[in-house]
């Protein structure tokens, strides 16, 4: 029956790994770095014999552009100049085909932007007058309620300058009573005073 494994063989397992990881990864990079060097010198002599025959071949298609450019733009002229009078007459008739067409369409865009403007227009002014409509009625029902404030006030006010009334006529059915009253005995006591005034 095996042993089972311990901590101590399980280090030297992961020790062993470790060191053949490493030693793997020097080997790795020691190849990785002799292939990149050999790349290099490969693509730096291939890029000298590219860039050699880049500048041959650039020299001779100077060369040739240069001739094919004076004989394209002598055959342009012509050309352009054979052609020019068909391309005005041509570019005339489309402008004209085109602005007439240009023409009709802003009729027809200007006549569905006026209809919905004024879509909009009654829709805004219906709104408008829906809440210019509940605002009156709103305004009609707080005067409404000020208006029944004032007619108690004011019924209030009416009957107390009655009341008033009332009291102010009691005071000068009084008064004249008073004065009534005062009148007589000054008149009885003139006449006693006249009385006794007179002769022995």
């Amino acid at each position: 029956m095996p042993r089972p494994a311990d901590s101590s063989d399980l280090e030297r397992l992961g020790g062993d790994l470790r060191q053949e990881m490493s030693a793997t990864a020097t080997g790795l990079r020691q190849e990785m770095s002799a292939t990149a060097t050999g790349l290099r010198q490969e693509m730096s002599a291939m890029g000298a014999d590219l860039r050699q025959e880049m500048s041959e071949v650039g020299t001779g298609l100077r060369q040739e552009m240069r001739a094919m450019g004076e004989q394209v733009r002598a055959e342009l002229r012509q050309e352009i100049q054979a052609t020019s009078e068909q391309v005005r007459t041509d570019l005339r008739q489309e402008i004209h085909s085109m602005g007439e067409q240009v023409r009709t369409e802003l009729r027809q865009e200007i006549r569905e932007s006026a209809a919905e403007t004024r879509l909009q227009m009654e829709q805004f002014e219906s709104r408008i007058l829906a809440r210019v409509d509940a605002s009156a009625a709103e305004t009609r029902r707080y005067m409404g309620v000020v208006a029944e404030d004032l007619r108690s006030d004011i019924k209030a006010v009416a009957e107390g300058l009655g009341a008033l009334d009332e009291k102010v006529e009691r005071f000068r059915g009084e008064v004249r009573e008073d004065f009534g009253k005062v009148d007589r005995r000054l008149l009885h006591l003139e006449v006693r005073v006249i009385g006794r005034s007179g002769p022995a």
